[in-house]
C-alpha cells in the first residue's frame, strides 16, 4: 500500500512538472502601461473624471493626461493584473468611450504564431496582424476589439484583418504597431 501510494505521488509530481513546463511556453511579463484615447470628451471636467476613474484600478500605477488630444498614458504596476476589459469598464463608468486602447509590453519568449492564442495575465490574447513580437523586444499593440475602438476603427480592423477577426469575448485581439 505504501508502495503504490508513492507511485501515485510520483505520478502526481510528473504531472505537475508537465503542466509547469507546458505553461511555460507563453509566460511573459506584464504589460507595462499604454495610451487610451477616450471619445466624448468636452471639457477639462470630462478629462478629470476618467482620470480619476483610471487611477481607482488597482493595476494602474500612474496616469498623465494630455486634455488637447483626450488621451491618458497610463503606467501599470508590475505586481498586479492588467485587466483590459476593467480598464474599458472604467471609462465607460466615468461617462465615456475607449476610442483606442494601445499597450506598451516586452516579449519574452520564442515569436508567437499570428491566431494562436496564449495566456498573459490570466487573461486569452491572440495576435491577428501579419507581424506578431519576436523574442525579448519591446512592442506597442492595439486592441482590437468592438469597445476598444471607434466604430469607424473597428469596421475597417475587421475588413483588413478579415478570417483572423473573431468577436469572442474571452479572447482580446492585439495588433501590432510600429
Amino acid at each position: 500500500m505504501l508502495e503504490s501510494l508513492s507511485d501515485m505521488h510520483k505520478s502526481y509530481l510528473v504531472l505537475l512538472l508537465l503542466l509547469l513546463m507546458g505553461g511555460q511556453q507563453y509566460s511573459f511579463a506584464q504589460f507595462s502601461g499604454g495610451k487610451l484615447q477616450a471619445t466624448g470628451l468636452t471639457c477639462a471636467l470630462c478629462n478629470k473624471a476618467i482620470h480619476q476613474s483610471l487611477e481607482e484600478l488597482a493595476f494602474v500605477e500612474k496616469v498623465e493626461t494630455d486634455i488637447k488630444s483626450s488621451s491618458f498614458n497610463l503606467t501599470f504596476r508590475n505586481d498586479h493584473v492588467f485587466n483590459p476589459s476593467q480598464l474599458k469598464a472604467a471609462v465607460e463608468d466615468a461617462g465615456f468611450f475607449v476610442g483606442e486602447l494601445q499597450l506598451t509590453g516586452t516579449w519574452n519568449q520564442d515569436e508567437v504564431e499570428r491566431g494562436v492564442s496564449f495566456i498573459w495575465g490570466g487573461h486569452s490574447y491572440q495576435f491577428i496582424s501579419s507581424k506578431t513580437p519576436s523574442a525579448a523586444k519591446s512592442f506597442n499593440c492595439i486592441v482590437a476589439g468592438k469597445g476598444y475602438l471607434t466604430d469607424k476603427s473597428f469596421k475597417k480592423l475587421k475588413n483588413e484583418y478579415g478570417a483572423y477577426f473573431k468577436l469572442e469575448n474571452n479572447i482580446i485581439q492585439l495588433i501590432l504597431v510600429k
